[in-house]
């Protein structure tokens, strides 16, 4: 899909706010309310908007402790590998997950509700998982920015 100014205007106003009005949003663009509503239309259909989300502040939430979890995997099994995937894509402590270069094969961003907790889900990852070689956990300190947004020029 090629995406001109109005576009992106679009997407840049909803990846801040989604839950703008069609008036709004179509002011906010310098477009008329049904243009703007055919544009937004468009982008999902084209699944260039994946899904319009509320932003949740975990320390509002409960406790809640948040980790970088890097897997290195065994080379030799790759018939495991989708067992896996699906497990990523299923499993509710894992927020994001990323294929990387360097050392790890995979980066997790798991939240869990106390350290205990994630013990056990590194536990269940382990014993379901015989192609997880090992993994290397930090603990985030500090969270000093993050966001979804998709810079658009």
């Amino acid at each position: 899909m090629s995406m001109d100014k109005a576009d992106r205007a679009i997407l840049r106003e909803m990846q801040q706010d989604a839950t703008l009005t069609l008036t709004e949003l179509a002011h906010r663009v310098g477009l008329s309310p049904s243009s703007t509503q055919r544009r937004l239309q468009k982008l999902r259909e084209d699944k260039v908007i994946l899904r319009d989300i509320s932003v949740v502040d975990a320390k509002k939430t409960g406790p809640n402790v948040a980790m970088l979890v890097e897997l290195e995997l065994e080379r030799d099994r790759p018939e495991l590998l989708p067992p896996l995937l699906r497990w990523i894509a299923d499993t509710v402590e894992i927020q994001q997950a990323w294929c990387v270069t360097g050392r790890g094969d995979y980066t997790l961003v798991v939240v869990a509700s106390s350290i205990e907790h994630f013990d056990a889900f590194a536990d269940r990852m382990m014993a379901l998982h015989a192609n997880i070689r090992k993994f290397t956990t930090s603990v985030v300190l500090k969270t000093l920015k993050q966001t979804l947004t998709v810079h658009l020029d």
